[in-house]
Formats: structure tokens, C-alpha cells, sequence
């Protein structure tokens, strides 16, 4: 009984994913940038906050996607998405919880 409720388990969740494409690496790059440029805009305050919301999502998207926001020393002028290297700025979200 056991096993035949863990066979039928891991088939839905293999069919619940089945299908899905995740975004690309340059999708999520074109959201996140159209979700900045609201969440700096002027306007209704709660778009504002709910596309700050979304620009936060993405950001953690693309550090699982293996992309780093900019490297050590540089000016938030210069700062970028990049794959993540060795110079590069890494946020410990698990650490930022805790504090």
C-alpha cells in the first residue's frame, strides 16, 4: 500500500511539471529590469510596491539561475547581472533571515 501511494505520489508531481518550460536566463533578465524600472517609477503607490515585490522575486530567480548582480569593487553605477564568478557579489539570503 505503501509503495503504490509513493508511485502515485511522484506521478503527479512528474505530471504537474510536466509541460512547464521555465523562463531563460534572458527572460528573466527582461522582467526584472521592466519590474526595476516600475518599482522606481512615480505613480499609484501600491503598483509601485507590487512591482518592487516582483523585482525582488526575479532578483532571486536569477541568483538561482547562477547570476550575481556586480562584482567586488565596483560602483552601483557599474553594477550588472552576471554570471556569477569568482569577484562576484554573493547575497547569503539564508543568513539575511536570521539576522
Amino acid at each position: 500500500m505503501r509503495s503504490a501511494l509513493a508511485a502515485f505520489a511522484v506521478i503527479l508531481v512528474a505530471g504537474g511539471a510536466y509541460g512547464q518550460q521555465l523562463p531563460t536566463v534572458p527572460e528573466l533578465l527582461a522582467a526584472e529590469l521592466k519590474a526595476t524600472q516600475g518599482c522606481e517609477g512615480a505613480g499609484d503607490p501600491a503598483a509601485i510596491k507590487e512591482q518592487c515585490t516582483l523585482r525582488d522575486r526575479l532578483s532571486g530567480r536569477l541568483a538561482q539561475a547562477g547570476q550575481c548582480w556586480g562584482r567586488k569593487g565596483q560602483t552601483d553605477a557599474k553594477k550588472a547581472w552576471h554570471p556569477c564568478g569568482p569577484d562576484s557579489i554573493y547575497v547569503d539570503d539564508v543568513e539575511a533571515v536570521r539576522r
